[in-house]
């Protein structure tokens, strides 16, 4: 007895549990290839992830350049930024559920990406949203800029930055500095009274710029010397491309997602619907 029970305990069992198989990318099923559009958006979109997330450095390092002058495209960048990484992240989960068919990892990625999917709308409307708002922001903005311009080394820094490469002087005109900041009024007995900043100088090529060129322009009526438009309309136009590139990202990538949702959602459903079977397989074979 003792020994056929020893006998017994060596033999395999005669139907032992079953792991349940994994779906090859590459087989030519329905399923399989529901797997492998998957595993192609879902790399995309790690692609687009990080594409997102370059952009959205890249308009913030600009951006820092007038953030004093205007710090209203924080919002949209930022977003873009945040967006750009939930989508790379969200898209290995996505290559990693499919792969290995996790439900728990599908449907991270599926709610996620419908997350990600309503961010974007919201990127794209409160770009174009704050572009219809530019004019009063700009103006707002940037007179306050103007009378700050000696007090803050920031904003100098952004001010000057604008007017050079703009040729510009002002927000509305070079004037603005003698009514706006009290160190360039005619009346402060400054050295800078009656002038404009050296960033307003006109910059001709192989000349350089003397440190005083801006002073005394007023008084002197030297204003061929200096440019006299104002920066409103360059600050609105520079704004406005930036804009119009966050929110046409933003909604252009959006889109693509309404076909990866529907995919995940067919996907996950199918995915769920085989370990069913397979468990009431593995169970009426045991």
């Amino acid at each position: 007895m003792a020994g056929s029970e020893g006998m017994q305990k060596m033999l395999p069992e005669t139907h032992p549990k079953r792991k349940h198989p994994l779906h090859p990318l590459c087989a030519r099923t329905a399923f399989s290839c529901n797997k492998l559009f998957l595993f192609i958006y879902a790399l995309l979109f790690l692609f687009v992830g990080i594409i997102l997330i370059a952009i959205g450095v890249l308009v913030e390092f600009h951006r820092d350049r007038i953030e004093p002058v205007n710090n209203r495209l924080a919002v949209p960048t930022a977003l873009l930024i945040v967006v750009g990484l939930l989508i790379a992240i969200n898209a290995l989960c996505g290559m990693i559920g499919t792969i290995m068919e996790k439900p728990l990892l599908l449907k991270i990625f599926l709610v996620v990406t419908v997350i990600c999917f309503l961010a974007q709308i919201a990127i794209g409307i409160i770009a174009f949203i704050y572009r219809e708002q530019l004019p009063y922001l700009v103006s707002s903005h940037f007179q306050f800029a103007i009378k700050g311009y000696t007090k803050d080394k920031d904003i100098q820094v952004a001010v000057d930055w604008l007017q050079t490469r703009y040729k510009c002087c002002g927000f509305s005109s070079y004037a603005d500095y003698q009514k706006e900041n009290d160190e360039f009024k005619c009346s402060s007995g400054t050295p800078q009274a009656c002038g404009v900043p050296k960033s307003c100088c006109i910059q001709r090529e192989g000349v350089i710029v003397p440190e005083g060129c801006g002073y005394d322009v007023a008084l002197n009526a030297t204003y061929d010397m200096i440019n006299t438009e104002g920066c409103t309309d360059a600050l609105i136009q520079w704004l406005m491309e930036h804009l119009d590139l966050v929110g046409a990202i933003a909604l252009g990538f959006a889109i693509p997602q309404i076909f990866g949702i529907l995919l995940s959602y067919y996907f996950l459903r199918k995915v769920k619907e085989y370990r069913v079977w397979f468990r009431v397989d593995n169970n009426f074979r045991t």
